[in-house]
């Protein structure tokens, strides 16, 4: 049975002893999960210890598979500061969800990376140089951060979370939005800005034919050709222990609930992007970022009538190639972040 130590706090840690292949976060979230106590790495722009009633805002900015939490702390602070009184008003936090590839031979005691991409929720992680199993999934450590900052007694006019996250972040941030399972309390709005992910979760199995120009499930010949278009990362199926207790159609609903926005440079077009997500399952949602972000948002369409661009609205951004910077402090990243929900 997990359980969660303390309220939010950020505590500074020395890691000189460590070359990391990635830079660490300088701060902590405690937890104790199993009984064992580990810690998230992570950037916080305050400390919870405190009151803070001037804190209306939270965001938590999700990074890129560069692992740079403090780049994306950056990017939400600067975002924050373009737009007159926010930047008082909003804590910032970035997380820092490791993967055990970038992790150096010596680790640190109770650090918590995965052994699967955490952007797509992955329900099993390791912890320190041990690499101690623990079955938690990165969805549920924001789960328990979310619920934590919502129940705080430390933020009495908390009124809008946000979580934002560009390319893999932004299948992070795009597909908690779908099975992710905290439900903010009356009076707390919560959105998700979604910026230009290499894929998406569908929350059904029609995909964008090119040939009919429709949405449809494919025919055997083509279902052949990639069996497993629809799983877990692309679809809902073969779905991980997180969610797995969920019913698909329960999910579907549960998404088009949400405030969901979705970004994408307009000259984030490049179908050679090292960067993109070549897999057929990948690759059936279009040839580019651009692309993959218009088909899926006609799917939205598709799927669930035009009431949904009630909740859910993608934009544009004329000029900008694929650059977190670029999306977050656009107009458009900016009204999706900042403006008051409708």
């Amino acid at each position: 049975m997990r359980s969660i130590a303390g309220l939010l706090v950020a505590f500074a840690l020395t890691f000189s002893d460590y070359v990391f292949a990635v830079e660490l976060a300088p701060q902590k979230r405690n937890m104790t999960i199993n009984g064992k106590e580990v810690f998230i790495p992570c950037v916080v722009s305050e400390n919870l210890s405190e009151i803070a009633p001037h804190i209306s805002r939270v965001i938590f900015s999700i990074h890129s598979s560069g692992f740079d939490a403090g780049q994306y702390f950056e990017n939400a602070k600067l975002a924050a500061s373009k737009v007159p009184g926010s930047l008082n008003a909003t804590l910032i936090i970035a997380p820092q969800f490791l993967e055990v590839s970038v992790l150096p031979p010596s680790i640190p005691d109770g650090l918590i990376y995965w052994r699967v991409s955490p952007y797509r929720g992955s329900s099993k992680a390791s912890a320190g140089s041990s690499g101690t199993g623990i079955q938690v999934s990165a969805f549920d450590v924001m789960d328990d951060w979310l619920n934590e900052i919502v129940a705080s007694k430390s933020l009495p006019n908390l009124k809008d979370i946000v979580l934002v996250g560009h390319s893999a972040g932004g299948q992070f941030v795009q597909r908690y939005a779908m099975v992710g399972k905290f439900l903010p309390p009356a009076g707390i709005n919560c959105r998700f800005v979604v910026s230009a992910p290499s894929s998406y979760a569908y929350p059904s199995s029609e995909r964008y034919d090119p040939r009919s120009k429709k949405f449809r499930l494919p025919d055997a010949e083509t279902l052949a050709l990639c069996p497993d278009y629809d799983n877990w990362g692309y679809g809902l199926k073969e779905p991980y222990a997180y969610f797995s207790d969920v019913s698909p159609d329960e999910i579907a609903k549960r998404y088009a609930e949400r405030y969901v926005f979705y970004l994408c440079g307009a000259r984030d077009n490049d179908p050679n992007d090292d960067t993109i997500g070549k897999s057929c399952g990948a690759q059936w949602q279009g040839n580019n970022r651009l692309e993959r972000m218009q088909i899926y948002y006609r799917f939205l369409e598709f799927k669930y009538g035009k009431s949904i661009k009630h909740r859910h609205v993608a934009a544009v951004v004329p000029g900008v190639p694929h650059h977190g910077l670029g999306t977050m402090t656009s107009a458009a990243g900016l009204k999706f972040l900042f403006a008051p929900l409708p």
